[in-house]
């Protein structure tokens, strides 16, 4: 398979198109339209050759970041980029070495990186830790446990550590999940549970996120034991999240409350108002909401958490998309309001599969089940497009999450929805809706 114009072109404008949805014709003619791009599903691989050395200095400073990072979206996970100039003026010259590759691998989510994380002095001592223990090598702390409240940043920081464990060897051999994630396998399972503890006790890497959602699963902990013990005997790190402190935690036995505290703890506290006014410039800015510096300095001051800024700046996403038109003060005023007056639910693919059956009017089984009619299919696509959209999903998680499907049928119906919304306008406000509800709340 290639992206190259001649061969391949259909493919290349694929990618074309993809990016066209956020880059202005005038960029993609000055540094996209000149590359010659080939992808290689075999050993995943996707190779950039530049028209000559003077325009790959140029790509580097201006446009690598950029396109790796929509790589990794268009693609999906596994994919490796090198890059390339072109020997000969013909295009046809052996090629010789142009920038320093890149992988395209962010299968826990692209938006989960640590310099994607904001963090203020007061949290610098736990992310300098975190990447520590990505790094691999001597397993010093084990497990290694983040605590904060809800809308610090925990689930960030783990995903974050879990993008870059999977850069030092295969993503299958990284197990990231939630409680929940580990009650389904094990619920799927049945009887043989002794073979699910073995296939998540294989991996290098164990990513727990939340683990007070044992309150809900009292029944969970015990299989939670036999792993730590399978992963700590082994020498294999943990990494889990938490609401509470382990020591306020008084749902759990004192048998996995002691192993919890063989390890490190360190503490994510909420996030300055610093950190808050940076990340609501950066949603600014990417979202091209228009905002002016005090409004962006009042949304930061008013909402103390990630999620509940999020929230609202999706509010005014949509409105200012839907409208096309600028916000006045009353308007401005309204959403807040709204904001405010609403908790937002943790929003997870339980919940946007519950959200699309509750629209569709479908069992929520069929969505994730095989079935293949019409309606079924089209509601199981918006799912999955909300799920890699919202969640950062990649596209093995999200196999496991409908049904047991391989990722490239995954990646299929993922392509497959974005063209409907493409080609349909009414489709694209559907997705819209969607995304609003599953992050503001309402019935499921």
């Amino acid at each position: 398979m290639t992206l190259t114009a001649s061969g391949g072109g259909v493919l290349k404008d694929d990618f074309r198109q993809h990016l066209a949805r956020t880059c202005p014709e005038q960029e993609l003619r000055r540094w996209f339209d000149p590359l010659d791009l080939s992808v290689s599903e075999a050993d995943h691989s996707c190779c950039v050759r530049f028209p000559h050395a003077y325009f790959a200095a140029w790509f580097e400073t201006s446009a690598k970041e950029l396109f790796e990072k929509e790589v990794r979206r268009f693609l999906g996970p596994g994919y490796a980029v090198s890059y390339h100039n072109r020997a000969g003026g013909d295009g046809h010259a052996a090629p010789q070495p142009g920038l320093p590759g890149a992988a395209a691998d962010f299968p826990f989510g692209h938006r989960f990186t640590f310099d994607s994380f904001l963090v203020n002095e007061k949290n610098h001592f736990p992310l300098a830790l975190a990447r520590e223990v990505a790094q691999g090598g001597e397993v010093r702390y084990n497990p290694f446990l983040v605590c904060g409240p809800s809308g610090a940043g925990k689930s960030h920081l783990l995903r974050a550590m879990a993008n870059a464990a999977s850069r030092l060897r295969p993503v299958r051999t990284v197990y990231f999940g939630s409680v929940a994630d580990i009650q389904s396998l094990f619920a799927d399972a049945g009887a043989n549970r002794h073979e699910v503890r073995a296939a998540v006790a294989a991996s290098q890497w164990l990513f727990l996120d939340e683990l007070t959602d044992l309150k809900r699963s009292p029944e969970m902990e015990q299989e939670l034991v036999v792993l730590f013990n399978a992963f700590h005997d082994a020498g294999k790190q943990m990494v889990f999240s938490s609401r509470e402190r382990v020591g306020a935690c008084d749902f759990l036995s004192a048998t996995l409350k002691s192993r919890l505290e063989w390890g490190l703890m360190v503490h994510l506290k909420a996030p300055d108002l610093d950190v808050r006014i940076a990340f609501t410039e950066a949603a600014n800015r990417d979202k091209r909401l228009g905002l002016a510096r005090d409004r962006i300095v009042t949304l930061a001051s008013r909402f103390e958490g990630f999620r509940q800024l999020e929230g609202v700046l999706l509010r005014i996403e949509a409105f200012r998309r839907l409208s096309g038109k600028e916000l006045t003060d009353a308007e401005f005023a309204r959403h807040i309001r709204l904001s405010e007056d609403q908790a937002l639910p943790e929003v997870t693919p339980e919940r946007i599969i519950a959200v699309c059956a509750e629209h569709f009017g479908l069992p929520a089984a069929e969505i994730t089940g095989q079935s293949r009619r019409k309606e079924f299919v089209f509601a199981r696509q918006a799912a999955m497009a909300l799920c890699r959209t919202l969640l950062g999903m990649s596209y093995p998680a999200l196999g496991k999450v409908f049904g047991g499907k391989d990722h490239s049928t995954v990646l299929y119906s993922i392509r497959k929805f974005q063209k409907i919304q493409d080609d349909d306008r009414e489709t694209k406000l559907l997705f819209r809706q969607l995304a609003k509800k599953c992050r503001q709340g309402g019935p499921a």
